[in-house]
């Protein structure tokens, strides 16, 4: 029972493969765009002709590839190529890939074809961490003579990254000029016990300091001791 299932589910994932073979762009070859796909790449989840699985094969280090109708597929192997496919293949090598500037080549100059696979694969020259948009995400867009303040201790997950303008963990900072300075060192320091006392003591002193000269201190009078309170006698009993 368990072997009957077992085939079952290398048929179901056989025709899964196959029906991604006949979809859009995976009906031609993704190396020479040449109709009629044969094999897989699965180093790249890509489809390829006969003729370029064995040119992939060549690479260092060489792709693992295998032929549709004459090998089975797990279903890791099918999410993969779901997911990929050679779609997804040229925006990831094929990212900055110009025919203009690059030049095109003839699928059967196999010498070509081989130079092709070398910078496609080997050099990643077109790879999308090679395009200008990937630099400037990663280069800092901070001036030079920038002081960063180095980010706390602890977990940085959801934080753009250091070079971001958004990121939180980098600051610019400012010091103070010798002038600057010598104003703060010539200031007198009064301590907070100080400054409350002469609000308490001396009426108007706050209300000045505010602006507000010709008005009273707005702090209440203190109660008046009563007659009772202002001729009490000792009696000492002896």
């Amino acid at each position: 029972m368990s072997n009957r299932k077992h085939r079952d589910n290398q048929e179901i994932c056989a025709r899964k493969v196959r029906e991604l073979a006949q979809t859009g762009v995976n009906k031609h070859c993704f190396e020479c765009n040449q109709p009629g796909v044969t094999y897989i790449d699965i180093t790249v989840g890509c489809f390829v002709c006969t003729s370029c699985s064995g040119m992939l094969r060549g690479l260092n280090p060489p792709h693992r590839v295998k032929s549709i109708s004459m090998t089975t597929f797990s279903q890791q192997e099918v999410e993969f190529l779901q997911n990929h496919g050679n779609e997804v293949g040229r925006r990831t090598w094929l990212f900055t890939f110009d025919p203009k500037t690059d030049g095109c080549f003839d699928a059967r100059d196999t010498r070509k074809l081989k130079e092709f696979l070398q910078d496609k694969y080997e050099r990643k020259k077109w790879h999308f961490s090679k395009s200008k948009i990937r630099r400037d995400v990663n280069e800092s867009p901070w001036g030079p003579g920038v002081q960063a303040v180095p980010a706390p201790h602890g977990p940085a997950q959801n934080q753009p990254p250091p070079g971001h303008p958004l990121n939180p963990t980098v600051r610019t900072t400012r010091t103070l000029s010798q002038s600057q300075l010598s104003i703060w060192d010539r200031a007198p320091a009064v301590s907070p016990a100080d400054s409350c006392t002469e609000g308490f003591t001396r009426p108007g002193t706050i209300s000045s300091r505010m602006g507000h000269q010709n008005h009273p201190s707005s702090f209440p009078a203190l109660p008046r001791p009563s007659g009772t309170q202002r001729h009490t006698r000792i009696v000492s009993i002896t």
